[in-house]
């Protein structure tokens, strides 16, 4: 009788398939570094943000995989609902009624001013800007305060390396680039860095995943996330994180 009942116990677990963790994708920003940006082989994500986004769904028995792509293809693909989510965001009013949003932020972003190093000045405020030609990065989101001031003459660049790169040749007056990607861009090209210094801070904005408003499991991974990052902040999973991403970049 034993061997009948391990036969039968055999024959279920060869028949019966593997329970496997579930899969979700999600696309993220190729070009923000050290928070988000492509593999080497651009094939792959890496940075702070899709760390803290994989081990958060991993806490609810979710696996993540990514799909990279430039941030304004990225935002495109969630507003239509071609893709769950797309990071990283910085809600404003506009795209807070485009998209759904976690309550708890990943993590928090300055937005700085940037100038030529032979600028004397310092602290510099958005009423400086104004009347003066200041880069942003297309499709990229800031302070309502900046973004509603038509003073400032506002102009789109493709990535905030090539803001530096039109500060630098004097094509602007002022970049409108984070603080630590810009620093993060200095730190691997010296010649930036010799021509290029941060004078001004507009903001501090909490960064997010944005979900997908049309797509059919966008509400649902919104709760399903929230869930799991506010999981790995009460267990410590997100502090190590944190202190290992500041560990590489020698903060």
């Amino acid at each position: 009788m034993k061997n009948v009942f391990l036969g039968i116990m055999l024959a279920a677990a060869i028949i019966s398939p593997a329970i496997k963790a579930e899969t979700i994708t999600i696309a993220g920003e190729d070009d923000w570094a050290p928070f988000s940006s492509a593999t080497k082989d651009g094939k792959g994500i890496e940075g702070f943000a899709p760390e803290i986004i994989k081990a958060a769904f991993k806490s609810q028995q979710i696996d993540v995989n990514f799909k990279v792509l430039p941030y304004a293809r990225c935002m495109d693909e969630a507003l239509k609902g071609d893709v769950l989510g797309c990071f990283d965001t910085v809600m404003d009013n506009d795209n807070k009624t485009k998209y759904l949003f976690h309550k708890t932020p990943m993590f928090e972003a300055s937005m700085d001013i940037w100038g030529p190093t032979s600028s004397k000045e310092q602290n510099v405020t958005l009423k400086d800007l104004e009347g003066k030609k200041v880069g942003i990065t297309n499709g990229y989101s800031y302070s309502p305060e900046f973004t509603d001031n038509t003073k400032i003459l506002k102009e789109v660049t493709p990535s905030e390396k090539s803001q530096f790169e039109k500060l630098a040749a004097e094509r602007i007056s002022y970049a409108a680039v984070f603080g630590m990607p810009g620093f993060y861009i200095l730190k691997s090209d010296a010649r930036l860095a010799s021509k290029i210094k941060k004078i001004g801070n507009i903001s501090t904005d909490k960064v997010f995943l944005s979900f997908s408003k049309v797509h059919k499991d966008g509400a649902k991974y919104t709760e399903v996330f929230e869930k799991g990052l506010t999981a790995i902040k009460a267990d410590g999973t997100y502090k190590k994180l944190e202190d290992d991403f500041k560990k590489r970049l020698g903060i």
